[in-house]
């Protein structure tokens, strides 16, 4: 016990940390009527995208947000970060901090003003108060930034204190909506009939090895290292199968909702452009989900070269003096790294896009399989998580054990 107590410290830390989102989140921001809350808040999809950020949108809480603004600003952050230039590399962890922080702040306020739009209809009564409607809407949007704010600040503390870094917020919702997302419909609740959950189980127990062994199997590029013997050498770069993680699923739907906020203005109501839209934006016809296949496997993409960061990786290598048999170092081993990476990663985006997009378009004519898309997508998003925090329970509890002599 002497020897895991920074292992139990860290976990007794992050189950505090979770108890305190928790409990954000079932308290209800004070501009709003609960009995007024319109039914279709609580849409599928809806479910999917608080479940992928750990927030709550059926209705407005205090850290309804969730991880949603941290997240992505730390996403647009990375990706900027791979820019290389002599002003961004030589910014001070300080800066950084700052930067982030900031862009954390514009995407909490971005979000605010579209959970507040979306329940403006159970706001109370400015009148009743002697207030205005811009002041109630500044004020929701005031109160739900800073719950995102604070969900960012304890999430920094869990990466210090705790265990499983930020995803470990997300856990909470991913439990307790999977049966939820099964069972409610994109339109209406559906019963699940007795054979039906049996296979279920079934073909989930087999989604979890398949995924398991697909993400911990990875393609090695052998290295070679200077001065060191070729027989005693076995260096190598790991690229994962699945190079994405989960981070694909987790703004997917994000970024193929957004597109029908614009319809919330309605002059732009049945009009081509609005039509557009409902088709090409859409789970209720082949091209939507053809467009949210399109969007997963770009997102995949994109998060394999931010996971895995081919310049780095080539740029390491050369200060190093290590190289690859036959590449040159410098930019030929860049390329050669982007193109094994880009061949990986089609595979493993592949593998996204059909467990996403077969129970959806089989689902256009049976509801109950459209619901298997969010299902196996919550499924594997869970399965990455606990195995990053399985990993590093595994290494805290052996650095105290390990001994060279």
């Amino acid at each position: 016990m002497k020897n895991q107590k920074e292992l139990i410290q860290r976990i007794v830390a992050s189950f505090f940390l979770l108890f305190i989102v928790e409990i954000g989140k079932h308290i209800q921001v004070p501009f709003f009527v609960s009995e007024q809350i319109p039914e279709e808040s609580t849409s599928l999809i809806l479910k999917f995208l608080a479940t992928s950020t750990g927030g709550n949108f059926t209705v407005p809480t205090l850290f309804s947000l969730g991880m949603g603004p941290y997240m992505t600003a730390l996403i647009i952050w990375t990706t900027i970060s791979m820019i290389d230039t002599e002003s961004i590399g030589n910014l001070s962890t300080k800066r950084i901090g700052y930067i982030q922080r900031c862009l954390t702040l514009l995407f909490a306020i971005l979000q605010s003003c579209a959970l507040v739009l979306k329940f403006r209809s159970s706001m109370i009564d400015q009148k009743a108060i002697g207030g205005s409607i811009v002041l109630l809407f500044l004020g929701a949007v005031l109160v739900l930034s800073a719950g995102g704010l604070f969900v960012a600040w304890l999430a920094d503390i869990n990466i210090d204190k705790g265990i499983g870094g930020q995803s470990l917020f997300i856990v909470p919702g991913l439990l307790m909506n999977i049966p939820a997302m099964l069972i409610s419909g994109q339109t209406e609740s559906v019963h699940l009939s007795q054979n039906f959950l049996i296979g279920l189980v079934m073909l989930t127990l087999v989604f979890i090895y398949l995924t398991l062994f697909l993400y911990s199997a990875e393609y090695r590029i052998d290295i070679e290292r200077t001065g060191i013997d070729s027989r005693f050498n076995n260096s190598y770069i790991p690229i994962r199968l699945l190079p994405a993680g989960a981070m694909p699923f987790m703004f997917a739907v994000t970024v193929f909702s957004m597109p029908q906020l614009l319809l919330l203005n309605e002059k732009w109501g049945d009009t081509g452009f609005s039509n557009f839209i409902t088709t090409y934006f859409s789970f209720n016809n082949v091209r939507g989900v053809f467009t949210y296949g399109l969007i997963l496997y770009v997102l995949g993409y994109g998060f394999s070269f931010i996971n895995v960061r081919p310049y780095d990786i080539a740029k390491n290598l050369k200060e190093t003096g290590d190289y690859i048999l036959n590449v040159a170092p410098g930019k030929q081993t860049e390329q050669y790294i982007w193109k094994r990476l880009s061949t990986v990663a089609l595979l493993g985006n592949s593998y996204l896009v059909i467990i996403s997009m077969i129970p959806l378009l089989i689902g256009l004519q049976n509801q109950i399989i459209s619901n298997l898309a969010f299902y196996f997508g919550s499924i594997f998003m869970l399965i990455i998580i606990l195995e990053t925090i399985t990993n590093e329970i595994r290494f805290l509890f052996s650095r105290h054990t390990y001994r060279i002599f």
